[in-house]
């Protein structure tokens, strides 16, 4: 006789909800149906997505690092926990550029041997509470002279621009979001906060980085280096 599939504890949950919801009289039927069709499906889609993100990227570390096996990997506590953990981060996210932070991180919590288990566990609840908006100030202001090159890039050979204010750069480099707009200054707070800058306002910045020391790790560790 074939054997049924085991359930674990979230399928129990999941029949449950569906179950109590069927019994709401006249709209218990649709409501369960919007159930699976809005949450149930999608949690799924993005399980799977993320599952074959990771597969590829423990693919990229045992061919990477001389000696290490899937086994290795399954057999060490630090990095289940931080698989785990970026793993629960990355099914309440549809942000891409998250999802490549999380992914990089749990490549680098193998290949950065100098960051401990603690500092990289507060580097993932910082991804967690960062916007899309926190990660393009962030690249920003660590390091201002590549956008400067870059907006420099697209300009005619026999012309060039001096570039004095932070501000016109910003403007220039992010059509979407202006530099007067306060959510930078309230994104800036939140990145000095966590210790990733050392300036709590936009109009403290200069051409130069204002990156700290624990910024520069955390950009080494959510940033893939291959």
């Amino acid at each position: 006789m074939e054997e049924l599939p085991i359930k674990n504890k979230s399928d129990y949950i999941h029949d449950a909800t569906k179950a109590g919801l069927n019994l709401i009289p006249l709209v218990g039927g649709a409501t369960a149906g919007v159930f699976e069709t809005i949450f149930s499906a999608p949690i799924d889609k993005r399980k799977e997505e993320w599952l074959k993100r990771l597969s590829k990227t423990v693919d990229q570390l045992c061919q990477t690092v001389n000696g290490l096996t899937e086994k290795k990997l399954s057999n060490n506590p630090e990095f289940i926990s931080i698989y785990l953990q970026a793993s629960n981060i990355a099914i309440r996210t549809h942000n891409e550029e998250k999802l490549r932070a999380l992914n990089a991180a749990v490549k680098n919590s193998v290949l950065i041997e100098s960051l401990d288990e603690s500092k990289k566990m507060i580097f993932l609840r910082i991804v967690d509470q960062m916007t899309l908006l926190h990660f393009k100030v962030l690249h920003f202001l660590s390091d201002p002279e590549k956008y400067i090159q870059d907006l420099n890039s697209r300009q005619p050979a026999n012309q060039k621009t001096y570039w004095r204010d932070i501000r016109n750069v910003w403007d220039e480099s992010f059509t979407d979001v202006r530099s007067n707009n306060p959510l930078i200054d309230l994104s800036i707070s939140d990145l000095k906060n966590w210790g990733l800058i050392y300036i709590g306002k936009f109009h403290e910045a200069s051409l130069q980085s204002v990156q700290t020391q624990i910024g520069q790790e955390f950009l080494g560790f959510i940033n893939d280096r291959t």
